[in-house]
């Protein structure tokens, strides 16, 4: 009685021609994949460090604080003490909104110091040139980096708001009061916020993830990425005060603060259903924060590129 052979699964081949070369021979991994495998590899170095995890504990605790204070509130709602059934849902964006403030500040710190310095140091240690001399592209490098720091980004912004927003419902119900809407669409207004959270956060960390590692790029030292990064957005900060102080029109010098411009962004998408903050106005408002938002991204994404065609050598090499 013969036994089945085992399977045999598909393995690399390399193929041995004369003169000692070799050839691969077997079936390249699609790229798609490959970006995959990088992203995570570039998204477990970045939490490796007990520094980042605990800087990444630091975005849940404004969530754990608000989420006591909806608790209490809801308790003392229904005692009829507290701020009338009208204002809740007003009430309850306006938390969101503290939330998505507070965790921008801290995501523009940790892309300061835990993103920028990425690029920058792969090729101040010529790690670079290991990646691009195995079927690794410059484009797959590239996505799989700003993929690493985005996915971090989102659920670090989105994790938070998405935990307040279940607390929220648990007390509230599907329908709180002075919710726009009743019934189904009432329903539909906390699905709104819910896709507004995610949204905002997606739209956040990518261009701040994008922006991180330009300024590691531009500098090109691992130890000065933060400085650089970091002092733009107080630079901008700086100017949009000067701006204020010789000009007199704080609407149009506020376009040049790039930590205002985000908030802009995340108001903008982030609650696309308040009564108080129609989209069009919001997008008006926020307009040129956003608009120099997007010109900052689209420049940082270009300086990578234009970085990642001739890279570095490396310290120490020729």
């Amino acid at each position: 009685m013969s036994e089945t052979p085992p399977v045999v699964r598909d393995r690399p081949k390399v193929v041995f021609e004369p003169g000692g070369y070799a050839r691969f021979a077997g079936t390249p991994v699609p790229p798609a994949q490959r970006v995959r495998t990088l992203v995570g590899v570039f998204a477990r170095d970045q939490w490796r460090s007990v520094k980042s995890k605990l800087f990444g504990a630091l975005f849940v605790l404004p969530a754990l604080v608000m989420a006591v204070v909806v608790v209490v509130r809801a308790k003392l709602d229904i005692s009829g003490i507290a701020v009338p059934h009208a204002d809740q849902a007003k009430w309850i964006m306006q938390l969101l909104h503290y939330l998505g403030n507070i965790n921008a500040g801290f995501l523009l710190l940790g892309v300061a110091t835990q993103v920028a310095p990425l690029i920058a140091r792969d090729g101040h240690q010529g790690a670079l040139l290991l990646y691009f001399s195995r079927p690794v592209l410059r484009s797959h490098y590239l996505l799989a980096r700003v993929g690493a720091a985005w996915l971090s980004g989102l659920v670090l912004l989105a994790g938070p708001a998405l935990l307040l927003i279940l607390i929220m419902l648990s007390q509230y119900g599907l329908q709180p009061g002075g919710c726009p809407f009743e019934g189904a669409l009432g329903a539909l207004w906390w699905m709104a916020l819910v896709v507004g959270q995610v949204a905002t956060s997606a739209a956040v960390a990518l261009v701040t993830a994008v922006a991180g590692l330009a300024a590691g790029v531009v500098v090109r030292n691992p130890s000065s990425a933060p400085l650089a990064f970091g002092g733009t957005i107080l630079a901008s900060i700086a100017g949009s005060w000067v701006l204020q102080a010789a000009w007199g029109k704080e609407t149009a010098a506020r376009a040049v603060d790039l930590h205002r411009g985000l908030l802009s962004l995340w108001d903008l998408l982030a609650f696309p259903l308040d009564p108080d903050h129609p989209p069009a106005t919001a997008a008006v408002t926020a307009g040129g924060g956003i608009l120099l938002w997007i010109t900052v991204g689209a420049g940082a994404w270009w300086l990578l590129q234009r970085y990642l065609h001739n890279p570095p050598l490396g310290k120490g090499r020729a």
